[in-house]
């Protein structure tokens, strides 16, 4: 036996639920527009972490350059007679220089380097240029420029003459501060 259904029944059909209306489809329109924000949101985060990592790179660079010439340029006749340590800034500079020529970076190209010798203080500081990963296709986005500084000191005593870094290391009272750079393409 076959039941009817009434016309006050509940269950529609199909066709009953399905209703053209004039806004139909206008969420479609805004598919493509969603997806494009989407892109250009991703494009944006990797050149950022680009960005990021260049800047982090530039840190290391200069982290290492400055240890080095802590560790190399110390004035030896000045030690040997008076026991302190003190950096000779022509040979910092050179040593600095070297060390960041030396070093092949990867992301990072037309590094400028400053650096200032105080006593056993060094100050490196220094700027380069990162390319953008997709913002080449945008004026105006396709490099960004990062800069990293560092500071470090030579001691003596207990640490044997070793090499310490330090944020905003203080240079020494009278001490005359030579500033010197160097670039690399």
């Amino acid at each position: 036996m076959r039941l009817k259904r009434s016309a006050e029944s509940p269950a529609r059909t199909f066709s009953q639920a399905r209703r053209w209306h004039p806004e139909s489809g206008s969420v479609l329109a805004l598919v493509p527009a969603g997806l494009l924000v989407l892109v250009l949101l991703g494009a944006l985060a990797v050149d950022s972490a680009v960005t990021y990592l260049g800047q982090q790179q530039l840190h290391d660079a200069l982290t290492a350059a400055a240890n080095d010439a802590a560790g190399a340029a110390i004035d030896s006749s000045i030690f040997y007679r008076e026991g302190r340590v003190v950096l000779d800034g022509s040979e910092a500079q050179t040593i600095v220089c070297e060390s960041i020529d030396a070093q092949h970076f990867s992301q990072l190209r037309d590094v400028h380097v400053w650096v200032t010798v105080a006593g056993p203080d060094i100050t490196v500081r220094g700027t380069a240029v990162v390319d953008g990963v997709f913002g080449r296709a945008l004026p105006g986005f396709s490099t960004r420029t990062v800069s990293a500084g560092v500071d470090a000191v030579a001691v003596t005593g207990a640490t044997s003459g070793a090499v310490q870094a330090r944020p905003g290391a203080a240079s020494v009272p009278g001490a005359v501060a030579t500033t010197s750079s160097c670039g690399m393409p």
